[in-house]
């Protein structure tokens, strides 16, 4: 590890590496990428496409770049490697000379990322992909013009791809248009090696990044079977019997089925967050942070650091989300007070919060439970799937499949891989937990209306004496409610009820929690206007039969009258004062 800037959200490893910032060193991966790294038994292992499933902000588009630009040939002298010589200048890769000699600066690279194609139609997003794709040839263009090597008819297909990515007049409505650009993506990439291969005479290296934010978006849009039919068409054209491709590598968040999307493209390895091979390559380990706070002269802060920024199990590896620690690194060196420094949550605030929303609007009772287990700090245990298409990925969803989904966008993380190949999981440090806190105080809050009209109905009912109504309105807004408190006690129901009448009071004298009154302490008073209502919890086991959850409700009431819970109540004049007691099981309650 050298450099002595600090450079936070840099994607591209040669200006990294010419402006002298800090890079954790991967590039020993290179050997193993290539098939050449020998294992204890003796044998190297060849992938023809690799697949690298990491959470986001995990550094999967500096790795890639990092790739690029070992591998890339100067275009315009291709005996030339001056460039990624002193790119890659006392990097681990430089002291195989053997390896830099045969691999570096040898082959024709091509490099799209799909990030950023989405629209609210499909001819929108199909629009940002034919200017994505008109983009790269355009860093080409000085590779082919002038050239006597080209076909015809390949040139006529890049100057095409030129000329309608360039055009402000491209209306994608008619249908003909619409299959024509399709019909262009799709060949885009394999026309592209074949170019360069008739150029140079050499096969190319194929990179395509963030492949899954495309239909991620397109899911959302609503046109997620026309995208999933031009990326799929894409991969096939390129990857799939490709004389004129060297080797693939394509990244993402998650790992969508072969059925889905990989059909028949049989020599694509896929490596994910589970997977021992490569569990190192993409983001921080934990040896790397702890070198790296020591030469940020922050080897104070470690404790710290890997409280709220470790805690990822890449199979077995102990690794940190690199955007989060140098994040805190960049924070921390600019303090004036380092001691008073408060960690904060770097990592959610990069992406949007559907899959959190999606899990706190979950509408099973037992999925809610799992849910609070799990921000509780305990395990779950999970059966780990892929992903048939990202439609799956929605309130619908069974909690098992959302479960996995969140295992590999970094919402959680393995700590015990079973034989049956289920998965305990847990919550892996405290940025992801504060991340759910933050949206759990909007999802349970006035900003959510359906929840606000549902506390508001609540609170009617208690000041009109309705229990019925309190109670299914109780057990409907418990089915979904989770804290960060431990629901193993009764301070969780408490909780959840001062949470939701705190939302429909307008001020807090209207509602007291715990005080006391009487010769005790009640657990809630609401007040409006002359009328007050008294609530007294008890919780029982969920297994409890009705008649005993109705005594317990009793006890609750005599709880009330006996400690005398209205006597300062009366005493301020209060004329209507209704007393509920309330039994909680599990996710339900009786009243």
């Amino acid at each position: 590890m050298d450099g002595k800037k600090l450079s936070i959200g840099t994607e591209d490893f040669d200006k990294l590496r010419l402006s002298d910032a800090v890079y954790i060193d991967k590039t020993s991966y290179l050997i193993e990428l290539y098939g050449e790294h020998v294992h204890f038994n003796g044998i190297s292992y060849v992938d023809d496409v690799l697949l690298f499933a990491r959470p986001r902000r995990f550094g999967k588009t500096l790795t890639m770049s990092m790739i690029k630009n070992f591998f890339e040939l100067n275009y315009a002298d291709p005996e030339d490697k001056s460039k990624p010589k002193q790119l890659f200048h006392n990097l681990a890769i430089s002291r195989n000379k053997a390896f830099c000699e045969k691999y570096m600066g040898q082959y024709p690279v091509i490099s799209l990322s799909l990030k950023g194609i989405e629209g609210r139609s499909y001819e929108k997003a199909l629009q940002k992909f034919l200017q994505k794709v008109g983009d790269l040839y355009r860093t080409y263009r000085p590779v082919f013009e002038g050239s006597d090597k080209q076909y015809k008819e390949d040139i006529k297909f890049f100057n095409e791809v030129l000329d309608l990515s360039n055009s402000t007049n491209l209306v994608l409505s008619d249908n003909d248009v619409i299959t024509n650009v399709e019909n262009i993506i799709i060949t885009s990439l394999y026309k592209l090696t074949a170019m360069l291969n008739t150029e140079f005479g050499k096969r190319t290296i194929v990179i395509v990044d963030e492949y899954d934010v495309p239909l991620q978006k397109a899911s959302v849009g609503g046109y997620y079977d026309e995208m999933i039919d031009v990326v799929r068409g894409l991969f096939e054209k390129v990857f799939k019997t490709n004389s004129y491709l060297e080797k693939g590598f394509v990244t993402g968040c998650l790992r969508i089925s072969h059925e889905s999307i990989f059909t028949g493209i049989n020599n694509f390895s896929i490596y994910t967050v589970n997977d021992e091979a490569y569990n190192t390559f993409i983001g921080f380990t934990r040896e790397e942070t702890v070198e790296l706070l020591n030469k940020q002269k922050l080897s104070s802060k470690e404790e710290i650091v890997m409280k709220w920024y470790n805690g990822y199990n890449f199979a077995g590896a102990k690794m940190l989300c690199p955007w989060s620690v140098l994040k805190f690194c960049e924070s921390a060196g600019k303090s004036e007070n380092l001691n008073e420094l408060i960690p904060d949550n770097y990592w959610i605030n990069t992406s949007g919060n559907d899959i959190i929303d999606i899990c706190l609007k979950h509408p099973d009772a037992k999925d809610s439970m799992r849910l609070q287990n799990l921000l509780n700090g305990n395990s779950e245990l999970i059966q780990a799937s892929e992903f048939t298409s990202y439609p799956e990925i929605n309130t619908g969803t069974d909690f098992e499949t959302m479960m996995s989904m969140m295992l590999h966008t970094g919402y959680l993380t393995v700590i015990k891989t079973h034989p049956d190949r289920s998965l305990d999981v847990k919550i892996p440090n405290e940025e992801v937990l504060d991340s759910f806190r933050e949206r759990i105080k909007v999802v349970f809050s006035k900003k959510n209306a359906p929840w606000f009209e549902k506390a508001e109905a609540l609170k009617s009912a208690l000041f009109n004496n309705d229990k019925d109504e309190v109670q299914r309105l109780i057990n409907e807004l418990l089915l979904n409610f989770v804290s960060v408190r431990d629901s193993s006690y009764e301070n969780f129901y408490h909780g959840f009820l001062l949470g939701v009448l705190s939302i429909v009071t307008q001020n807090a004298s209207e509602i007291s929690s715990n005080k006391e009154n009487g010769k005790g302490f009640s657990d809630l008073i609401l007040r409006s206007g002359f009328k007050a209502v008294i609530l007294e919890f008890k919780k029982m086991p969920s297994d409890s039969v009705p008649k005993v959850l109705l005594n317990t409700c009793s006890e609750a009431l005599e709880q009330i009258e006996e400690n005398k819970y209205d006597y300062n109540l009366q005493q301020d004049g209060y004329t209507q004062i209704r007393k509920f007691g309330i039994t909680f099981y599990g996710k339900e309650c009786v009243v």
